[in-house]
């Protein structure tokens, strides 16, 4: 036994780099290694592992379909916003319920709440938010004049908030606003670009996505001021394109959605998926590669388990 550990530990040493890279290539995120991904003139929801950059499990989307917001519900299927409406799935491509937008009007903002019901958001004339039950079912509905006459314009991700009110990133206006429960406003603040998307931080502010300014900003939670910036020249090896969606890991580190469809020539080369630390230090990088298409939107995998159904089903 003294031997076979002695020569365990010689082997350690000798490869401590490479132990050291196995490591961190398995540890990436914290998590289990895996996103649903998906974008804006990308016909596919995908399933990636981060270390092979493999799709695993996809989702075709119809012609004239984007989708701007997956997430994986707590059952174990998927949500997604497709611009005509937003659907669950299951890991089958069976659809459990489609709730679809009449006219012009464009759906790009759908999550599950805590109770288990869901939060969509469209634009139209006027936008409106709607909640539904655990059923698809709707429950809640609030109308609201954006100001911006160009629906496509209007809104990407509306979240509702820990205290129960709505965030709302306004894209035409370049303005975030807050409602609260009965659709009243209650704060506005601008921000740069065409915001895509607004976080609620762990540290209790907002991070929100500033699109084709290339930027997020990071903003006082009850004023709205800014409090820091992070822009197209401010992390290591790449340059930020149109900011889309931004997820805080629980390592603290930001996974941030880099579309690139507004780029042009060797800026639409960039990664469109990146995790930076709290340096603004690049961790790990997606490109558009094995199939991969631009993403606007990201799911970061909690566990192994939750995507064990999505595993070898035929496409």
């Amino acid at each position: 036994m003294s031997l076979v550990f002695n020569l365990f530990i010689k082997c350690l040493f000798m490869n401590k780099f490479l132990v050291f890279l196995f490591f961190v290539g398995t540890n990436i995120f914290g998590q289990t290694g895996k996103v649903f991904v998906s974008g804006c003139n990308w016909l596919q929801v995908a399933l990636v592992d981060i270390q092979t950059k493999q799709i695993e499990w996809s989702y075709e989307l119809q012609k004239g379909e984007d989708c701007e917001n997956v997430s994986l519900t707590k059952n174990g299927n998927l949500l997604i916003a497709y611009g005509r409406g937003a659907k669950l799935i299951n890991p089958d491509h069976e659809v459990i319920w489609d709730y679809a937008v009449e006219g012009k009007s464009e759906l790009f903002s759908a999550t599950q709440l805590s109770d288990g019901g869901f939060l969509l958001a469209y634009s139209g004339s006027p936008a409106k938010i709607v909640e539904l039950d655990k059923k698809g079912r709707p429950r809640k509905t609030i109308s609201f004049d954006t100001e911006v006459t160009n629906l496509h314009a209007q809104l990407r991700q509306v979240i509702k908030s820990k205290k129960g009110t709505y965030l709302i990133p306004v894209m035409g206006k370049g303005e975030v606003v807050e409602l609260d429960k009965r659709g009243k406003e209650i704060l506005r603040f601008k921000v740069e670009g065409n915001p895509f998307s607004v976080l609620e931080m762990k540290n209790g502010n907002l991070l929100v996505s500033c699109g084709d300014a290339h930027s997020m900003i990071e903003v006082e939670r009850h004023t709205g001021k800014q409090i820091r910036k992070t822009g197209q020249n401010d992390i290591s090896e790449i340059k930020l394109n149109f900011v889309a969606q931004i997820v805080e890991l629980e390592n603290n580190n930001k996974l941030i959605c880099n579309w690139n469809g507004h780029a042009k020539g060797k800026e639409a080369e960039q990664p469109t998926l990146i995790e930076i630390d709290k340096n603004n230090q690049l961790v790990w990088f997606l490109d558009e590669v094995n199939g991969i298409g631009k993403v606007s939107c990201v799911f970061p995998v909690q566990d192994e388990k939750s995507v064990s159904r999505f595993m070898n089903k035929d496409e």
